[in-house]
């Protein structure tokens, strides 16, 4: 009893308190290890598991390890995480089997969870799955390892059952934090989901910010929507803003918004010289040229249609931030920079080019640029200077960012 004096109380009192203002999972795990150290309670090895709502990731993980520190993961279910989960302490707790404990120090037997393997193998002597109870009445995770001869005592044993409530309050506030950070990258973007959950909230709440805009188009998606069956359809259209995506964000990037079979992403330019961000761009579009030629070659050996696309960057000021009506706000870009870049993205087709650059954005970026004339563009004044990028330049681009 004298030892459950001196534990719970302290340790129950600071989950409850201090550590409801740690926000970061990681920082959290980090300091819950330190209390178990504290209070002398061994602990060798702590993670927490977490599902949360995402389109592509199943859970959230986080693991501290005495001496090494902690890291973190996010898990995808796919045909091989899918047996390793089944045969894991994460299943039982998960489907609300309880709390599991297993000794590592007895003889391999048939049939056993898979991680007991890599706690023999990293000297564990106890391990304990809690299940931590939310307020949705799922159970979540948190398991608990030491490599102290005889393992955990009676009364540890006790102190961790009575103390999930605490962990639980702690790690429900996370998950819906990690959750709402999840669902807002993926809807509306990394830089501008950051935005909006540090409060960026505000119908006309912005600033002016000068970046490189793109704006991509799928070529005939009338005639394709037409003759495409309703999966195909979407299963292009996956395929072809996929790719799209993948190489704005490997550039660093970030996606705004899709409307339609259009994408529009931006490059911000903070206080940074311009050319190695354009050429950063630049590099994204030839990545994403060549990740579409591939993708097509795959869908001739079937017969199915290519896909035609064109890119137009340009380089601006643009107002970054909410725009809308009461009740429902889109963070996104607005301005002439972006309606320019709109323009020229039209040209693409009639020009037989899948990349245009305005005469700003080849100004800025200093390479090379392909003049292909000046144009006069639907609902703007003036004419603008239209470029192409010769076809070695995205390489060139690349060798720059």
């Amino acid at each position: 009893m004298a030892l459950r004096f001196a534990l719970d109380y302290p340790l129950m009192h600071w989950l409850l308190t201090d550590a409801r203002r740690i926000s970061d999972p990681k920082a959290f795990l980090a300091a819950l290890a330190e209390q178990f150290l504290a209070h002398g309670i061994e602990v060798a090895r702590l993670t927490t598991g977490v599902p949360i709502l995402h389109p592509q990731v199943h859970s959230y993980s986080a693991r501290w390890e005495l001496g090494k520190g902690v890291s973190d993961r996010f898990f995808r279910l796919t045909a091989e995480s899918v047996p390793v989960l089944e045969n894991s302490p994460v299943k039982t707790v998960y489907s609300g089997g309880g709390s599991v404990r297993c000794d590592p120090t007895a003889p391999p037997r048939e049939g056993e969870y898979g991680i007991l393997a890599d706690l023999r193998r990293d000297g564990m002597t106890d391990y304990v799955a809690l299940s931590i109870p939310f307020s949705d009445g799922t159970s979540k995770l948190l398991t608990v390892a030491t490599r102290r001869p005889g393992g955990f005592t009676d009364e540890e044993m006790e102190l961790l059952e009575v103390m999930t409530p605490g962990v639980a309050v702690n790690l429900e506030v996370q998950a819906l934090r990690l959750t709402a950070r999840t669902l807002l990258d993926t809807y509306i973007g990394r830089q501008a989901g950051a935005r909006v959950l540090e409060g960026a909230i505000k119908r006309g709440m912005g600033e002016t910010i000068r970046a490189v805009i793109w704006l991509c188009d799928l070529r005939g998606f009338t005639s394709l929507s037409e003759r495409l069956p309703r999966d195909a359809l979407i299963e292009l259209l996956n395929a072809y803003f996929g790719r799209m995506c993948a190489a704005l964000d490997a550039g660093g990037g970030e996606v705004l918004k899709f409307v339609g079979d259009a994408l529009l992403g931006i490059f911000p330019i903070l206080d940074e010289d311009p050319a190695p961000v354009c050429a950063r761009a630049l590099a994204a579009a030839d990545n994403a040229r060549e990740a579409i030629a591939a993708y097509n070659a795959e869908r001739a050996g079937t017969g199915e249609p290519r896909i035609e696309h064109g890119i137009a960057l340009h380089i601006g000021d643009v107002m970054y931030g909410n725009i809308g009506g009461e009740s429902r706000l889109d963070f996104t870009v607005i301005g002439p920079a972006v309606n320019l870049a709109a323009r020229i993205e039209g040209l693409c087709r009639d020009l037989g080019r899948p990349v245009l650059l305005s005469d700003d954005f080849a100004a800025a970026s200093g390479l090379p640029a392909d003049s292909l004339g000046t144009f006069e563009l639907k609902g703007l004044t003036g004419s603008r200077q239209i470029y192409a990028p010769p076809a070695e330049i995205g390489a060139a681009a690349a060798r720059q960012s």
